[in-house]
């Protein structure tokens, strides 16, 4: 597993809420200035470069000044500014990869929430809809048909072999009588249903092409992964060619220019006179760059070898898969269905991990298509490192290791380390480069030699590349290990190639030589045995920590007290005050009314028996009621004659 695994992707790729205000200042200076900015490399950037104490944005006792932020501010935008310089482009790499590079379990899992986003609708049609009548069972059916064909990968829906076959194949598994039932199933029950249709048919299908019957427009998915696996593996290990050819022309003109002072520890650099200074460290950048594209390589190739472990084991497990159902068809008089069904279900399982091998193999491709377009945009130098190679010959690493092989580390008397013999899966540190040319070369590359020997010192390893320089190192581990942080703070790249961040950032409050010592990040196994309650428990429940919580009950009483209740006693009003109304009970009674009265013009005849009440006493009435008497008696006729 390569070095970048360990390094924490969150803090590199999301942004950091204390550079917030320091990020709108940078995309401000990057409008301003033309540059071309992806948020994702501006936060990886400026994540990186914070590690640097002399911009005081993390310091507790230092009050970070303005022109520190300035000086911040100006160094992303430097970084930001050149897109062809191997320094941005290295970091592009790296966010890149740090931000893609997958997990076989996270593109299965994405494959899988892709597809049934493009099918959801079509799922949710035959799950919701309510069939009445026979069209609209055959219609529903229709639409499971290009269900089963899109989700399995059967072929294109919209060929009519490929539906007519996927159609006869779910009427040998379904009778009318179960399409029938199946559309009276409630929705979820529809559902699960509809994923066993689909595995059964779908392998169905692939037995059917397996036993040379028709299965038109379905793909050969074993030998597609053979292809596809056998095209990855050799486009990747051109790639690894092509890179290790720049890194061997660039290691060698490095190693031409320079020359060991071991008397006064230090490296000297002699440059041809057409070479600067500026183009011996552009040739550095250049070097790390193709490092950790060859880094990213070997990673690619390794998750290569293991999927195609994964390939061969699916195609056993697929051939054992079909044999079982030939067996089983064969003496399918003896076999009942409920037991042939379950085959062809773990048939189609088998057929979609093929498919997951099929995504695995196109995201691999991508990363690697992506990361060499990268590098293509590097300004060449190759130029400049033949001139600066001069009259040298080209050294592959091998070449240049096996000048050491005879040699050993040694410290007759250790102090701080020490040598042990290299073993397998020993975890080395800075990527198995160099400690001492890294150190005095001031971010110059070198691989160590494993032939000499490990030294160990603070239970980490590391290697060297000639004998020498570990004596001096024995003497001050600290002293080398400050100079290969500050490098790393001022070629920001290096951080995630060697896999340093975390002792960048351990180291964030030693910026100086003297007592600077790198720390370590350590861990134990403890255990600590407490008392369960040590202290008797009191526990108020009507306990209220913060002061706004009493004031919002105040309020909630208050308002409760202006409230009236006239049925029952509520919650809410059981400190309220009280109260009671009277009322009349209901009794029984009853109205008397007029008699409704008319008036008769017609006169009407005395009626026998007529009895006039005569007053006890002198009334005024007396005289009208004789007078009404005699008129009765009297003989006029209607008209009013006699």
């Amino acid at each position: 597993m390569s070095a970048f695994i360990n390094v924490p992707r969150a803090r590199l790729l999301e942004p950091n809420a204390a550079l917030s205000p320091l990020l709108q200042e940078i995309l401000r200076h990057c409008e301003r200035r033309n540059i071309r900015y992806d948020r994702p490399l501006v936060h990886f950037v400026m994540n990186l470069l914070s590690l640097d104490p002399r911009y005081e944005l993390f310091m507790e006792t230092v009050s970070a000044e303005r022109r520190n932020h300035d000086d911040f501010v100006e160094a992303c935008c430097t970084v930001l500014n050149d897109d062809r310089s191997p320094t941005l482009i290295t970091l592009r790499m790296q966010c890149y990869f740090l931000g893609n590079f997958f997990d076989r379990d996270e593109i299965v899992e994405k494959h899988a929430r892709n597809l049934q986003a493009k099918t959801f609708a079509l799922t949710k049609e035959i799950i919701d809809h309510d069939v009445i009548t026979k069209d609209e069972q055959d219609e529903v059916f229709n639409k499971v048909i290009v269900d089963i064909v899109v989700n399995m990968g059967l072929g294109n829906p919209e060929c009519k072999d490929v539906m007519a076959e996927t159609m006869r194949a779910l009427n040998s598994v379904m009778s009318r009588s179960d399409k029938a039932k199946f559309v009276t199933l409630d929705r979820k029950e529809r559902l699960m249903a509809l994923k066993d249709i689909r595995e059964i048919v779908a392998g169905i299908r692939i037995f059917n092409k397996h036993s040379g019957n028709t299965a038109n427009g379905m793909a050969d998915l074993p030998k597609i992964i053979d292809q596809s696996h056998e095209s990855t593996k050799s486009i990747l290990q051109i790639t690894l060619c092509e890179i290790m050819d720049k890194v061997n022309l660039l290691t060698s003109a490095l190693s031409a220019a320079i020359a060991y002072d071991l008397r006064n520890r230090s490296i000297i650099t002699l440059l041809p006179e057409n070479i600067t200074a500026d183009d011996f460290e552009t040739i550095k950048d250049l070097l790390a760059m193709y490092r950790q594209h060859e880094v990213y390589t070997r990673k690619l190739i390794d998750e290569l070898a293991g999927i195609k472990l994964l390939i061969d084991g699916c195609k056993q497990e697929y051939e054992a898969r079909l044999l079982r159902i030939h067996e089983a068809v064969q003496y399918r008089t003896a076999i009942p269905t409920d037991r042939v069904f379950p085959k062809f279900s773990e048939l189609t399982r088998v057929w979609l991990q093929f498919q997951n091998f099929v995504f695995l193999l196109s995201e691999m491709n991508q990363i690697s298509n992506t990361l060499t377009s990268l590098t293509e945009r590097c300004a060449s130098f190759d130029d400049l490192a033949y001139r600066l190679l001069g009259e040298s010959q080209i050294q592959t690493d091998i070449d240049r290791l096996n000048k050491v092989s005879a040699k050993r580390l040694s410290l007759p008397d250790p102090k701080s380390c020490e040598i042990v013999p290299y073993e397998e899966g020993m975890q080395m540190q800075l990527l198995k480069f160099c400690l001492w040319h890294l150190a005095e070369g001031k971010g110059l590359l070198m691989p160590g030699s494993i032939e000499l020997g490990v030294c160990r010192v603070q239970k980490e390893h590391y290697l060297f590349n000639i004998p020498e320089p570990v004596t001096f190192f024995d003497e001050d581990p600290n002293k080398y290990f400050f100079k290969i942080v500050e490098t790393a703070r001022k070629k920001v790249q290096l951080i995630c190639l060697l896999n340093m961040y975390d002792k960048l950032q351990a180291s964030y409050s030693a910026p100086r030589c003297e007592g600077f010592q790198m720390k370590l990040t350590t861990t134990c196994d403890q255990e600590v045995q407490t008392d369960l309650h040590p202290i008797p428990s009191n526990i108020d429940r009507e306990y209220r920590w913060n002061v706004w919580d009493y004031r919002r009950e105040a309020i909630r009483l208050a308002n409760i007290r202006t409230k009236r209740t006239t049925s029952v006693q509520t919650l809410e009003s059981s400190r309220a005050i009280p109260k009671s109304t009277q009322v009349y009970l209901d009794k029984v009674q009853s109205t008397q009314t007029r008699v409704s009265r008319s008036t008769e013009t017609e006169q009407r005849r005395q009626t026998t028996g007529l009895k006039v009440i005569e007053p006890s006493a002198p009334s005024p009435l007396k005289v009208y009621a004789l007078t009404l008497a005699q008129a009765s008696r009297s003989g006029f006729n209607r008209n009013g004659e006699r």
